[in-house]
């Protein structure tokens, strides 16, 4: 993700827009390549695979979320990557939508997320409405908070999802 992002420099897409410019920055959009592919490897249909597996593969997984979001989490503090932290935000949005639909909803409502962020939640001169919280600067302590009660939130159910018979 850093190297897109890196790669990117400062190329912008071209979207419509409420008001405003209807210009966002491609590194927006990089979170998703990170989220949606977390979301997408968990769905997997390998039953016969995970009866025969030494280590329960829920633990796997719960290893390899907490890993990404870790190094997420890492990399937002170091580097004062906002984009990190919206990997996470959008990752767990997409795991509690996936607990209620499947994986395919929870991927989609991320974009979504994104998307409408971009193109609605930006005001006059820079500004961003109070919702869009992808769009708070890296150093933004609500955004940090509402990201951090969300892989809290995401957490819990995945443990309690994973608990079921």
């Amino acid at each position: 993700m850093a190297v897109v992002c890196q790669l990117s420099g400062t190329s912008s897409i071209e979207l419509p827009a409420l008001n405003g410019s209807g210009v966002a920055p491609f590194a927006y959009f990089t979170p998703l390549l990170v989220s949606s592919t977390v979301l997408y490897c968990l769905n997997r249909r390998a039953d016969h695979i995970e009866q025969t597996a030494v280590v329960a593969v829920a633990v796997i997984d719960a290893v390899f979320v907490a890993s990404v979001f870790a190094l997420c989490l890492a990399a937002g503090c170091v580097t004062g990557f906002d984009t990190a932290r919206n990997v996470v935000l959008l990752t767990c949005v997409g795991l509690l939508v996936a607990q209620v639909g499947n994986s395919a909803s929870g991927i989609a409502t991320g974009m979504m997320l994104l998307i409408a962020s971009v193109v609605a939640g930006r005001g006059p001169a820079g500004t961003h409405a109070w919702w869009a919280v992808v769009l708070y600067p890296p150093s933004s302590i609500p955004a940090w908070s509402l990201t951090g009660v969300l892989m809290a939130a995401a957490g819990i159910r995945s443990v309690k999802a994973s608990g079921k018979p």
